[in-house]
């Protein structure tokens, strides 16, 4: 598979992530994920079922996003980091923020899997 068809593939998993978050859906993460998956979030550590469970659990606090500067490093055939800036408005009056995001994939079956999954807030001025 080619670069650009990776990326596009991963893009659109990334977009439709972030549509499953907007409505609760954590059955599309536990689609996603592995037995294996590991995510680093500004609030700790947590696999890819408890991720899953907390969309489930939660009301999307955001507004709209939007998806900025991203690259993808093909790692091999079947694994690739996709690596974005996204920008969120909170519903409410909230403050925006932006984060950096990292999402590690692996092919199995056909399939991408998320397998690792980073989130790190940019550094607000001021």
């Amino acid at each position: 598979m080619d670069a650009k068809a990776i990326e596009r593939e991963l893009l659109a998993l990334e977009e439709q992530g972030w549509a499953a978050i907007s409505v609760g859906d954590g059955d599309f993460y536990r689609r996603l994920v592995t037995d294996r998956t590991l995510c680093v979030e500004p609030d700790g550590l947590q696999t890819g079922a408890e991720l899953a469970d907390d969309i489930d659990a939660s009301k999307s606090p955001f507004d709209d996003y939007a998806l900025h500067d991203v690259k993808v490093v093909p790692l091999t055939d079947d694994s690739a980091v996709i690596t974005y800036r996204a920008a969120v408005s909170l519903k409410e009056g909230g403050v925006a923020f932006q984060l950096y995001m990292s999402s590690a994939y692996v092919r199995r079956d056909g399939a991408w899997k998320l397998a690792f999954h980073q989130q790190t807030p940019v550094k607000q001025d001021g």
